[in-house]
């Protein structure tokens, strides 16, 4: 497994910021963003997806894992399929194999029948766009369904497409959970009882592409094995199913720079010491 790390844990700072104590911490594999106001280090409209690789190589990384898209709200967002179409083929180019995206909140007057023939036809459009790129769309427990393996298989079978996974996060699942963004800020919208983030990743697992690994106490992201998150429990079932992907650190980036320095350091530690006894082998 490789080790990664979210430049969303420096959100309230620049992308070089980021990336320079990311790169301080030891780690080798680098997550950007594209969620502005939030999380605005890339701007796919903006920038050059080649200036953003050579950035990349000049910190030391190995490469970008995944990219987390502009308007990633399929259910919600009128934006979401031209936004994401778009982030595809800027993350081809920068060489970002992954694109991450979540369902996203059901309108109230929405039948779950109708909200899934929207996903159904907000997907088949985004992954012909996918395959012709060869990158994988990945999406993230980070909406009204997406949150339970029921929720996640469903979304799964919408489209018979190998370029379609998971982007499984610990804490979402955990607390039934994700973060939503107003104008920058950000609250956690809770959807019915909290998951088992062990059970509900043995379900899905044979769809997981990316894994960030997230440990929070309540609404707090903490370190890595400081929280109420079963980590290590994952980790086994990640083993157990020959994951070979990214575990790609993320909290929602609400700690000084300093603070979150020793977060991603101590997280590190903790992942190569687990990994370690759970004789995974380290592709740093």
């Amino acid at each position: 497994m490789k080790i990664g790390c979210g430049t969303v844990n420096f959100r309230k700072y620049s992308l070089q910021e980021a990336l320079k104590r990311i790169s301080k911490a030891g780690y080798k594999y680098v997550e950007p963003q594209a969620t502005a106001p939030f999380c605005p280090h890339v701007n796919v409209y903006k920038n050059d997806p080649n200036e953003f690789r050579r950035l990349i190589e000049s910190y030391g990384f190995k490469g970008a894992t995944g990219l987390w898209s502009q308007h990633g709200a399929l259910l919600t967002d009128e934006q979401s399929v031209p936004d994401i179409k778009k982030t595809i083929k800027w993350a081809h180019e920068a060489e970002i194999p992954i694109v991450i995206c979540g369902d996203g909140k059901k309108p109230e007057y929405m039948s779950d029948e109708k909200a899934f023939k929207v996903l159904e036809e907000k997907l088949s459009d985004i992954l012909e766009v996918a395959e012709k790129y060869g990158v994988y769309l990945a999406i993230e427990p980070h909406g009204t369904f997406s949150l339970t393996a029921e929720g996640l298989k469903r979304i799964m079978s919408l489209c018979p497409s190998k370029w379609l996974g998971i982007n499984y996060d610990t804490a979402n699942v955990h607390r039934a959970s994700y973060v939503e963004t107003v104008r920058g800020a950000y609250s956690w919208r809770i959807f019915g009882r909290k998951q088992d983030e062990v059970a509900t990743l043995t379900e899905v697992v044979d769809k997981v592409i990316h894994v960030h690994v997230k440990d929070v106490v309540k609404d707090k992201c903490v370190a890595l094995g400081r929280g109420e998150v079963n980590i290590i429990g994952c980790l086994k079932v990640l083993k157990e199913h020959n994951y070979d992907g990214v575990l790609s650190l993320e909290t929602e980036g609400e700690y000084p720079a300093d603070e979150a320095q020793r977060l991603i350091e101590e997280s590190r530690n903790y992942l190569i010491k687990a990994l370690k006894k759970l004789n995974v082998q380290i592709n740093s």
